[in-house]
């Protein structure tokens, strides 16, 4: 096979990852009783944007690389502004899950109001009008466009001189000062926690929520040097080395979004480890269910009316 055959069953395997690992998050989040509203209002919502940004580079990005299709300038350009709309609402989505777990360790008493369902949904609805109306005035009232060039396996900027203030200020350096903001946020909580040994024993599931918070943040910063920092560096002008820096970077990013989510809940542990490793009791309780049931089962006889086995 091509190399371009190669990279586009990369970004199809990194994108259904993305799309199943967060479809998982939504549905079990559903089911979860554990946690409260406002955290899982705020995750369903960090999670469907992880799913536009793999869904787009799954079933859009990988099918034009892997045949090398020719995608007009503007359904790029337009699929570019998706994205970045997408990463933007993402991103803002883990300020707010984060400012959700410092509210209720520095504020316990205000959390109740702070964190409302109500007030929680309309976090949600200010984060995405806050976002179209940036990305609006980034990619449609400035001549600036985020788009995929024919044959190319990453996405690049095109457009006049406002356009590298969009790509390294209105973008690398907003996302940089957030995750930074996100950093500060999850060190004050942990010095808050670990200054008491009682809360941090009693509050377990606080602990992950908090990792799962710090992981994700590391892991879009990460991202941002790859894409931005050392994608620029002059030995990295290779294309798989800007194919790995740039578009697996980013890809990777939303799927480990959601398979972290996965991981730092405590009842999707304990379901997987049931599932992985069931309790032999429990089989046998299971199978005795399951023969009892077979036996007085109506079985139908030829000839004649049912009657039980």
């Amino acid at each position: 096979m091509a190399e371009h055959h190669w990279a586009g069953i990369i970004i199809f395997l990194l994108g259904i990852c993305g799309v199943t690992f967060n479809s998982v998050v939504i549905i079990f989040l559903k089911k979860a009783k554990s946690l409260a509203n406002p955290f899982r209002i705020l995750t369903v919502n960090q999670a469907v944007t992880d799913i536009i940004n793999s869904t787009v580079f799954s079933f859009i990005i990988a099918p034009t690389v892997f045949f090398t299709f020719a995608l007009p300038f503007e359904v790029t350009a337009r699929l570019g502004q998706l994205l970045f709309l997408a990463y933007d609402c993402c991103s803002w989505s883990h300020l707010m899950i984060t400012l959700n777990r410092f509210t209720f360790t520095f504020f316990p008493f205000d959390y109740a109001e702070v964190f409302t369902r109500f007030s929680t949904m309309l976090y949600v609805l200010l984060i995405w009008a806050l976002a179209i109306c940036i990305n609006f005035y980034e990619y449609a009232y400035i001549d600036c466009h985020f788009f995929l060039p024919i044959g190319a396996w990453n996405f690049d900027f095109k457009g006049g001189p406002e356009c590298k203030v969009v790509e390294w200020y209105l973008n690398y350096c907003r996302n940089m000062i957030l995750t930074a903001v996100i950093a500060c946020l999850d060190i004050a909580i942990i010095q808050d926690v670990a200054s008491n040994g009682n809360k941090w024993r009693m509050q377990r599931q606080e602990f992950f929520l908090l990792a799962q918070a710090m992981l994700q943040s590391t892991i879009f910063y990460i991202e941002l040097v790859c894409c931005y920092n050392i994608g620029a560096l002059p030995f990295m002008a290779s294309p798989w080395a800007q194919f790995g820096l740039r578009t697996v970077a980013w890809v990777s990013t939303h799927a480990a979004d959601g398979l972290i989510t996965l991981l730092c809940n405590g009842d999707f542990r304990r379901m997987m480890y049931r599932r992985l490793f069931p309790n032999p009791d429990q089989v046998k309780k299971l199978n005795s269910s399951k023969l009892t049931l077979s036996v007085n089962f109506p079985i139908e006889v030829a000839g004649g009316r049912p009657h039980s086995g």
